[in-house]
This record gives C-alpha cells, structure tokens and sequence, in this order.
C-alpha cells in the first residue's frame, strides 16, 4: 500500500532490534541496515520498495486483486518444486542465521537489564521524552 510506513525504533526506547537485525541484514544489506536500526526514523512504502523491504507496493483497492493473481502463480507452480526451493533458500545460511539468532537473543536479554531500558519503556508510556543515563 502506498500509504504504508516502516521502522525500527527501537532505539529510541532504549531497547535493541535484536533479532529483526539479522533478518533485516540479510533482505536489505547492512549499510541500508545500520541506517535504519541506528537511527529509528520511519520510511515510506517507497523507499521501503528502493531499499528492497518490500518487492512490491499496491494499492490498497488492488490488494485483494494481487494476492490472488500471486496465488494462481504459486498453484500452477509443482508443490514439490516450491518446497524443495523454499528449503533450499534456508538452508543456505542456516548455521550463520542459527548463530546470528543465539547472539541477538542474547543481546535482547542482556539490554532489558539497563536503566536505558527501563528509562525508555517508562518514558514510552508516559508519553514524555527519555532521560537517558548511558546505564
């Protein structure tokens, strides 16, 4: 939809994109990436579609339309062919993802016990900007 916005904004909570970074990295690179992660700020559909987020931006009254018209390509596709293909695209990284996803995990973990965090959730739900310690 053309109308569609993007982000990741984390960081202006004090909390970490933890595990969206490692598939984030991997769909639009780690340039456009650390861009996004790093300064939170929101997109449009249209950059969203030039970083290569999305592959595709259709109206909101075409939508129904096009999620049709990309079912039937995907039925008159042979079942096995698909799933042998979607297999294979995720076993191509599957060790690396597996460990970039342990370490994000943890990373996740480890930022919830900062005063950051808990500065910005609070700051977040009070509708007032953060005081931020570097804690």
């Amino acid at each position: 939809m053309p109308d569609a916005k993007f982000g990741y904004t984390e960081v202006r909570i004090g909390f970490i994109p933890a595990v969206v970074s490692v598939f984030l990295t991997r769909q639009i690179g780690e340039k456009h990436a650390r861009d996004l992660l790093l300064t939170g700020r929101i997109i449009e559909a249209a950059e969203a579609h030039d970083l290569g987020l999305v592959t595709r931006i259709v109206k909101t009254d075409e939508l129904m339309a096009e999620a049709q018209k990309l079912a039937n390509t995907l039925v008159a596709c042979s079942p096995t062919s698909l799933q042998k293909t979607k297999k294979l695209l995720c076993d191509f990284g599957a060790g690396e993802l597996d460990r970039d996803l342990e370490l994000a995990v943890a990373e996740g973990a480890l930022i919830r016990s900062t005063a950051d965090f808990r500065e910005g959730l609070a700051s977040f739900l009070e509708k007032r900007p953060p005081n931020w310690t570097n804690k």
